[in-house]
């Protein structure tokens, strides 16, 4: 593909895709840019056109009044489409160093969405455009996983599970929500697809018995390195997420006691109040998205995966310790969890370390409603 054909491409997902610049456009010019993306899928180059693509850090192009123009996350995002559906009829045909160097591309693409900026260094919310790239991205990583681990992708863990300083997706110790966790999003989303792939009968047919077996097979021979991964982001981020709620507290005491409102806010305070409200949503929304991960993990993988207990990591007894939190619905989740363990077949000791656990946790998940409500100048006994 030259450089007229890649300009013209990528004017036509811009027009497709409605961005930016691109508001004042006739029936015919979407035609047409239609017609030409539905051409390009039939071009013998694509995958190597769209491997570029994705790999590139932007993707800019000239407007016809000679403006340049960003189609970086609607150009990625039609260039994994188009991968995506190339996986489906022509992976098997390509050799193993065609497979290796579309898996390294994709590798590089999800690395290239999870390297910290430092434009990025202080925002909290995550772009949704990112959002929606990064759930291709793991679409594309758990679709390759199932069909190329452990045999011919070793380097599986290190690729996704390592620190981006050490040229993985994965967040760096320590990383606050937002932003720069975009990375920890897609190998959360890509462990839950491949989990659904291999033991949910709703998913699994698509996948041969030996190759499911292979898979699960080489996820218990690595799975010692990603869940001390997993546990310590449910600890930081539920400790962030505390933390800004314990700030937002006391930020509403201050008001109460100078007789004011949360609506009575000066700018300043205002905008203090909404970072604080930012990094609870922000923790509680990577905290939602792990709890759902887990809940696969609970319903089909080793119960020696959530039951061990080692080096301080105790999955049940954060499971059981979650059931106080509200935000982002993690009691709810964290009770999907619990649930999904108990209706496993159960050791003595496994079935009686939650049945004995579990009175505890619901009072103290009581107590914290029933302080929440306190708050809100809400009766308790009501609740």
């Amino acid at each position: 593909m030259n450089e007229s054909q890649r300009q013209s491409l990528l004017s036509a997902i811009a027009i497709s895709s409605g961005i930016s610049g691109f508001t004042n456009i006739t029936p015919q010019q979407r035609a047409d840019a239609f017609t030409n993306l539905e051409q390009f899928k039939s071009y013998p180059g694509r995958v190597a056109a769209c491997v570029e693509m994705i790999g590139c850090d932007s993707l800019q192009f000239a407007t016809a009044n000679g403006n340049t123009a960003d189609a970086t996350v609607p150009g990625k995002l039609y260039a994994l489409g188009v991968i995506q559906e190339f996986l489906k009829v022509g992976y098997n045909g390509l050799n193993d160093s065609d497979r290796g160097q579309l898996r390294v591309s994709i590798v590089t693409a999800a690395r290239q969405l999870a390297m910290p900026s430092v434009a990025d260094a202080s925002i909290i919310k995550m772009d949704e455009s990112k959002r929606i790239l990064a759930m291709k991205i793991a679409v594309l990583l758990a679709d390759l996983a199932t069909r190329e681990f452990p045999q011919r992708w070793q380097t599986f863990v290190t690729d996704l599970f390592a620190p981006v300083s050490s040229g993985g997706i994965w967040c760096e110790p320590g990383a606050d929500a937002g932003a720069n966790t975009i990375g920890v999003k897609i190998c959360l989303e890509c462990l839950k697809l491949i989990t659904e792939d291999c033991t949910d009968s709703d998913f699994n047919a698509k996948i041969s018995t030996v190759r499911r077996n292979d898979i699960l097979l080489g996820f218990n021979e690595v799975i010692h390195q990603i869940l001390p991964l997993l546990f310590e982001l449910l600890s930081k981020q539920y400790g962030d997420l505390n933390n800004a709620k314990n700030t937002l507290t006391q930020m509403n005491q201050y008001l109460a006691s100078s007789g004011r409102t949360t609506a009575q806010m000066s700018p300043e305070e205002r905008a203090q109040y909404q970072i604080q409200l930012d990094k609870r949503d922000a923790a509680g929304a990577i905290l939602a998205d792990e709890l759902g991960t887990i809940e696969k993990f609970c319903q089909s993988m080793p119960l020696d995966w959530m039951f061990k207990v080692e080096n301080g990591v105790d999955f049940v007894a954060a499971l059981l310790h979650l059931l106080q939190e509200d935000v982002a619905k993690i009691q709810v989740l964290s009770v999907a969890c619990l649930q999904q363990l108990a209706l496993r077949k159960l050791d003595p000791d496994q079935w009686f370390r939650v049945i004995s656990s579990l009175p505890s946790a619901l009072f103290e998940a009581s107590q914290a409603s029933a302080k929440r409500a306190s708050e809100r100048g809400i009766d308790p006994n009501c609740i």
